[in-house]
């Protein structure tokens, strides 16, 4: 699908003041239509939030070639460039640039939060853009997680179900992976429509090889996480790796759909119905007393008293000689 086909492409190019029009005229034409589409956050649904579809995977034939497609692309291609960098950049130098490229994100997740009608998310974005730009030596160091605001992402997919658009079946996109029809079809409006991207573009005029450069950055920094993260060895004891991919991006994308408190699944309740608590132990002290003034009387079978044989006592010398110890017995000798 051409990035051409999508409405938003020019928008921040159309708007633009031209000469003799007021900066404030062309800031309130593209705010205007961003505050109207904030309005649509409120119409998410279940059904919008449902990824049934998606699990059911329809068009699976197709997705395994394309993953087999992706995965000679990374074996070839994409691996081999990161473990260059890996074998060339230091540890606290990756880290470094892939602070900068997530502080680079910030503007992105801003305004989809902003979008999806969740103000406290998009400004806790603009928080963590504000920390890392400045105490973080331009977004070098992430200062804000450890000022307890870690971050979290967010993308035009999900700010198409807080619209009410269904996620549609799971589909593998070339070089991009994992997605559902409605995220794949979001995946060019996100690099189209990104806020830091289109200030660089008119603070700078970047080249087109500039731009090739900070997209291929991007790519081997996120394969370079992925590394560790430990996603080859995992890959590498799966039975089946499309199955695998499939099943962890569903379940990492219904946690964001629903900002990390998804509710219980169909089947997690049908587990939950069927669990029986193990009896708790037999608790001592003043909780075991109350415990057991709580607990039902047991009947004990009547015994006859002249069948019991009491018990007699004998003495034996106190070796100490100051007295005698009185000791039971059960029975005679």
């Amino acid at each position: 699908m051409s990035v051409k086909a999508f409405p938003y492409t020019s928008w921040p190019i159309r708007d633009l003041p031209t000469p003799g029009q007021s900066c404030s005229t062309s800031v309130m034409r593209v705010l205007l239509p961003v505050l109207a589409l904030t309005l649509l956050s409120g119409c998410a649904t279940t059904q919008s939030l449902n990824l049934d579809r998606a699990q059911e995977d329809p068009w699976e034939k197709s997705n395994r070639r394309v993953y087999a497609l992706n995965k000679k692309l990374d074996r070839y291609a994409i691996k081999p460039v990161t473990t260059v960098y890996r074998a060339v950049v230091p540890r606290i130098g990756r880290r470094g640039i892939s602070n900068l490229y997530q502080n680079y994100s910030e503007p992105r997740n801003f305004l989809g939060y902003l979008l999806q009608g969740k103000l406290s998310l998009a400004f806790r974005s603009f928080d963590r853009l504000f920390l890392n730009t400045t105490l973080g030596v331009g977004g070098l160091f992430d200062v804000a997680t450890g000022l307890g605001r870690p971050q979290r992402d967010t993308d035009f997919g999900q700010t198409f179900a807080q619209w009410g658009i269904k996620a549609g079946p799971y589909v593998m996109l070339p070089f991009f992976g994992p997605a559902t029809l409605r995220d794949g079809i979001a995946t060019p409006i996100d690099f189209v429509v990104d806020p830091a991207d289109i200030g660089r573009n008119i603070a700078f005029s970047p080249s087109l090889y500039w731009r090739a450069g900070q997209i291929t950055g991007r790519v081997v920094d996120l394969r370079s996480r992925l590394i560790d993260a430990g996603g080859d060895a995992i890959l590498a004891d799966s039975l089946d790796e499309y199955t695998l991919i499939k099943s962890a991006y569903l379940q990492r994308r219904r946690a964001q759909l629903y900002y990390g408190n998804p509710p219980p699944t169909a089947e997690e309740l049908e587990e939950f119905k069927d669990y029986e608590p193990e009896p708790a132990p037999l608790a001592v002290g003043a909780a075991g007393a109350a415990v057991a003034s709580e607990a039902p009387a047991v009947e004990m079978p009547e015994t006859d008293a002249s069948s019991v044989e009491a018990p007699t006592a004998t003495t034996e010398p106190d070796t100490s000689g100051t007295s005698e110890v009185i000791t039971p017995n059960a029975g005679s000798n």
